[in-house]
Parts: C-alpha cells; structure tokens; sequence
C-alpha cells in the first residue's frame, strides 16, 4: 500500500517535525502538482502576503478585527511585509520604528519600552500578560505574522497595568494552501542567521492546516567579544470542525546563550562621588566586562483558541496561553561610577529566575439592531496570573588599583569567583474581571464607542532567602471601576475625527512607615485626532493629540526616610504624526513623528524617564522597479531621529540613516543589501547613569537572500 502525503506533510518530514494525525491525500494528481484546497478559513486582520506597510484592520483595540479608523485611539501596525523589508528579527528593532515608541536595548538581549512617557503592556494573540515584555527574551519574529501597538491606556480589555500602551503580538497562521520560505542572513559583525518556514493543508480537504517555523543563528556583536546564539521552533494546527467553527493550537521553544555579556559602565563622577559628569572616553564598541560573562534564557509556550461564528453575525471565542522563561546568568559589571581615569569597582553577579505566565480569555461579540442602526457589542471576561521566583548572589571582587578598583580598560582582569545564592523570593501577580464595549451608531456619521471593565488584583510575595517567611500581601485591587468613552465622526468618506477618554490604575508595592501598601496609581487619557485613508485606501494618515494626568505616584516620605507617601503626580502630554502606505502601486513608505512633553509634580523621573526624547522621527521606505533598465530592482532605506535624552549623562541628538538594495532573480528568489547606520554615528542607545549603558550599533553590512516556493 502506498503512502500519499500533502506537500506539507513531506516537508515536514523532511525537517524531522512530524504533523499530528498525518492523514493520506486521496485522488490522484500529476506528479508536482498541488492538489486542490478549498479555502475555509474567515478574512481577518492577516497582513502576510499583503505587499503593503498599510494595515487597514486590527484586533489590539478589542476583541475582534476592527478597521483602524473605527477605533478612537492610536492605534499602528508593523505589517509582515514591513518587518521583512527593514530585516527585523528582535521586537527591539521592530519596536524602535514604531511611531511614539522608545525601544531601550538592555545589554543582555533584552530591553525596555515605553510610549507616551509610560511603560507598554503586552498581548499574544489578545490574551493580556502585564509583565510579560519589559526586560525579557522575547520569541524571534519569525513567529509573528505582525505587531500592534495601541498607545494610551487599554484598561478596560486588559486589567490594570502602565498607561502607556499596548503591544499585541500576533502570530502566524497555518495557511491553506502550500508554501515554503527560506531566509538566510549574513552580516559584517560576523552574525549568520537562517529561517525555514513551511506551512499548508494536511489533509484532502483542506480541514486540517499545519505551520512549522525553525531559527537559527550565531554571530558576535556591534560590542568586541558579546556572541548570542538563537535557537527557535514554532509549530501551529488549525483544524476546521465544522466550516464555523476552527480550533488553533500552537506551540513555541526557544534557547539564547550569550557569552562576553555586556551591561557597559557608568559615568564619570564628581570629585566628592555624589553626581554622574560626564561619559567615559572610549570607542563605541567597547566590551567592558570579562570574557566568562554569561547568560542562558529558554523560553516555552503554548496556545490554544477556539471560535465559533453564528449565523447571526455573532461570534464566541476563547484562548488559553502558557508561557515559561528561565534566566540563568553569571556575570561581572562596574559601578558605582567611573574615575576619569578609567577605575571602578566591580562586583559579581549570580542570577536564576524562573517566570510562569497563564492568560485566558473569553469572550461573545457581534451585531444588533437598535433604532434602524447596526451596533456592535463585546461582552468577555479574562485572567492573568504571572508566577515568578528570582534567585541572586552578589560579591564583591578586590582588584589591583587604588581601593580595590579595576580598569574598565582591562576588564578580563577580572577573576571569576563563586557566588553563592543570598537573596530570593517567590513572587506572584494575579488579575481578572470583566468587560464589555459597545459601539453604538448615533447617527450616520456618528458612532459612540463605550466600554466598561470591573477589575480586580492581588500581588503577593514571599521571602525565600536568606531565611523563608510567610506570604505577604504587597498590593490589592478588588471591584475597581474603569471606564472608557470615544466618538468617531465620519467627516467625509475618507477623513474620521475622534475623541477620547480612559481610566487606568497601576498597582504599587511600596510601603508607608506604617508598613501599609500604597494604593495604585490613577489617571486618565485624554486624545482627539483625525484618521484618513486616501489614493482607494492604499495610504493612510493620523494624527493625534494626548494629555495623560498620573496621580498617587509613590514618592518618598520626607517624614520617615526609606518610607513612602501616594503624593505624586505626573502629566504627559504631545501630538504624534504618522503615514503609512503607498503613495504609488510599487511605492511602499512608513514615516512617524512624536512630540513629547513630560511634566512632574512633586515627583522625580526614575532612570528609564530619562531616555524620553521631546522630539522622535522615523522613517522607512522601499520602491520597487517593475520596468525599463532597473527591472526586479527594488531600492529603500530609512531613519530615526531624535533629541536629546540623559539619564546623568547627557546623550546629544542624532540621527541614524540606512540604505537598501535589492534583487529578484526570479518569482522565487531574491537578495537584499543593506548599509545600516551608514554615517557611522556614534551614540547610546542608553546613556550612562550610575551604572550601565548601551551602545547603539556602528555601521554594519547585512545581505538577505529568501526563497519562496
């Protein structure tokens, strides 16, 4: 008896992944042939294959796939086709041409991120986890089909967490019929990277849809000595029950080693060591940490979703989503400070943190009729729950200068030792409620867009080292009321005005000299804006003013030092710019600009308030030659500019410009050649305090080649 498979089946048998419930493909077909798909999948807010940097619809402002010039926020979308142009790989190069968005590399492979001078939330595929994207690994973006970003407050869906947005990161889907690309990448730091990605029908009928995705990759680094390595495996399922009804299940492994790890060095301080002067004289590509230092992260999880759409229009949908991280790193940093010499001292640093994420949501939505007009309504509930135990040790290490001081210079002078475990704690952050948003059409033109959340939180922890205690309440939350209001009005056809208003609330863990927990954080949003789409909606166009008022802010207590009171207040206020699309059929451009004004009220920026710019402008874009002599030539580059940021060193303005050229072959392969930082800028990326600080990379060489069958 012989065996017939799908040709996704045999690819993935090819790469050693074999699809659950391989089923044998009936009826013959000429050989090389792809048999007949019927297509049952439902159009959603997909953007691979679009061919455009336009995204027209997005899920991130609720629950189901909505227009953007529906939705009365912020509201921009780094398509697929936009991410393989710029050859992004990591969500911080991503980020950081994200309009509003500030993307601060952390020196050990991950980052922080911050819109409207707060820090941004995360969703995957909808499901909120509040602390699941500041300062850690994140997937390769290979995974991801596009990226979302709200920015304001989205309380309402996701339950409290900073007011400074939401990133919503959407993954890949199994398609329907069969596909294989390849991506292979080379840069001037010594970097090599290779991606596979197969997807397709598993079955005759098209009922059963498969997706593997496999990454690899090695390469040193902008800074002498740092190497990361990459290994990611993604595998999808989606299986149609009925022809309404779709279970799609997912599954994610990812490891990241990286050796000669590199945190940078503080400023220089002042005579009498109570303030950062100035940076520390050096080349931009400098590693100023020993050799041994290391770092490992592995990442797992799975996904499940469920939808059911009605024949009334209505449609019911729940997901389940499991995330783990463990970080395990040794490594040795300098601080507090700099000589203008050149000395510093060092310390020793042992870390093992395990993290445990578990979201679900559910939720009901779709059409009624009220008064001759056709209103939208949602109705869900969620849950997030983030466990996490965090393990250190930190020594101090004795080195040969004054005091005990190293030279920054000759940092491999610095001796490994062993660090035992003297500090550790299990921790635990559990939220849920439920919402509700409507849009309701007033008239024509004029629709009011209300939601509702009743939220509750608890935050606990417990002390594990050096000695083990009870568990301890640090921040509650229960039957908080958080609503949210916009209108959108339809000018003309092509040109909408919007309002808006939010509620937000962020939990606090500081305490009072009473050893009370400060209440959360409260605020609100306030933002207008216009939205057009324009040339038959291949370009689109907003802009946005915001004010965000953020009271109760933790402060110390001048009263009771190491103590502190709900006395602080911030307001940040700005417009944002943004246009995105095609200008012209083969003409693809993205272009953003912020303008960011922050404002503190009995109340001090911490270290990441700093690195706010007043003013940031980014650029990219990509023509491609379909005719004459510059045939199947495409050309494109782009920018980012931005003002002054300091974080006691003061980082000038910049501007960073990248080149690209490209090639196809033939209606299977292409080739890309792109000169980033082209001017060889020099700058941080994160300047200097105390400690730490991050170079941006200098200029550098990357050829892509990819392949699609």
């Amino acid at each position: 008896m012989s065996l017939k498979l799908t040709p996704l089946a045999v690819a993935l048998f090819a790469i050693g992944i074999t699809p659950a419930n391989a089923q044998t493909a009936s009826g013959a077909t000429q050989q090389g042939a792809l048999p007949t798909v019927e297509v049952t999948a439902t159009p959603d807010a997909t953007t691979e294959g679009a061919g455009s940097y336009a995204a027209r619809t997005a899920t991130v402002a609720g629950k189901t796939v909505q227009t953007l010039k529906e939705v009365p926020n912020s509201v921009s979308v780094v398509t697929r086709d936009r991410m393989d142009d710029q050859n992004v790989t990591t969500i911080q190069d991503a980020l950081r041409y994200v309009t509003g968005v500030e993307s601060i590399d952390y020196g050990d492979g991950t980052a922080y991120f911050k819109a409207r001078g707060n820090l941004l939330g995360v969703e995957f595929d909808g499901v909120s986890m509040g602390s699941g994207l500041q300062y850690l690994q994140q997937f390769d973006l290979a995974i991801y089909d596009r990226i979302e970003v709200l920015r304001g407050p989205s309380g309402v869906l996701d339950g409290a967490g900073d007011p400074g947005g939401t990133v919503n990161l959407v993954r890949k889907r199994a398609l329907d019929t069969f596909h294989v690309s390849t991506e292979t990448q080379i840069d001037s730091f010594g970097s090599a990277r290779q991606m596979v990605d197969v997807t397709g029908p598993l079955n005759k009928d098209g009922s059963l849809r498969g997706r593997a995705v496999l990454v690899g990759s090695d390469g040193l680094q902008s800074v002498e000595g740092t190497r990361k390595k990459e290994v990611t495996l993604y595998g999808t399922l989606e299986y149609d029950f009925t022809p309404r009804t779709t279970l799609s299940v997912s599954g994610g492994y990812q490891v990241n080693p990286i050796s000669g790890l590199d945190y940078g060095v503080g400023g220089v301080l002042n005579s009498d060591q109570t303030a950062v002067t100035g940076r520390l004289p050096t080349s931009y590509s400098r590693n100023f940490s020993p050799s041994w230092n290391s770092s490992y992260t592995s990442l797992q999880e799975a996904n499940a979703n469920l939808v059911h759409r009605f024949e009334n229009g209505w449609k019911s949908q729940t997901s389940l989503f499991y995330r783990h991280e463990l970080l395990k790193a040794d490594y040795a940093y300098s601080g507090e400070g700099v000589t203008a010499d050149g000395l510093s001292y060092y310390g020793e640093q042992r870390q093992r943190n395990g993290y445990d994420w578990f979201g679900a949501d559910t939720n009901v939505s779709g059409p009624v009729q009220l008064f001759g007009q056709t209103d939208t309504f949602t109705i869900g509930a969620n849950y997030a729950l983030e466990s996490y135990t965090q393990q250190s040790g930190y020594v101090s290490l004795n080195g040969p200068y004054a005091d005990g001081q190293y030279s920054v210079y000759d940092p491999n002078a610095v001796t490994k030792t062993d660090v035992p475990f003297t500090y550790g704690t299990n921790n635990r952050v559990e939220q849920y409620g439920v919402y509700a948003q409507g849009r309701i059409h007033i008239t024509k033109p004029l629709t009011l867009v209300l939601g509702v959340r009743e939220a509750f939180l608890q935050q606990t922890s417990q002390s594990i080292l050096p000695t083990a205690s009870d568990w301890d309440t640090q921040a509650q939350v229960n039957h908080r009321f958080l609503p949210s209001a916009g209108v959108v009005y339809d000018i003309t056809p092509a040109l909408t005005a919007y309002a808006n208003y939010s509620r937000f609330l962020v939990a606090q863990t500081d305490t009072t000299y009473t050893g009370a927990g400060l209440p959360p954080r409260t605020g609100e949003q306030y933002e207008v804006g216009l939205k057009g789409n324009f040339l038959n909606n291949r370009l689109s166009a907003t802009a946005a003013l915001f004010r965000i008022n953020d009271s109760d802010r933790a402060v110390s207590d001048p009263d009771h030092p190491d103590y502190y009171v709900d006395a602080g207040k911030a307001r940040d206020q700005g417009f944002e710019l943004e246009v995105t699309g095609q200008p012209l059929p083969n003409w693809n451009v993205f272009a953003g600009y912020t303008y960011l004004n922050v404002h503190y009220e009995n109340d001090t920026a911490d270290l990441t308030d700093g690195t706010d710019p007043k003013h940031l402008f980014k650029l990219w874009t990509n023509y491609k030659f379909t005719q004459g002599p510059l045939n199947n030539f495409t050309v494109g580059g782009g920018m980012l500019a931005q003002t002054r940021i300091s974080r006691g060193v003061e980082q000038g303005a910049y501007a960073i410009f990248n080149a690209q050229v490209g090639y196809r072959f033939n209606r299977h392969v292409s080739a890309s050649l792109q000169l980033n930082n082209m001017f060889d800028r020099r700058y941080y990326l994160r300047p200097p305090g105390s400690f730490y600080s991050v170079f941006g990379d200098r200029r550098n060489v990357m050829l892509t080649v990819r392949s699609d069958f």
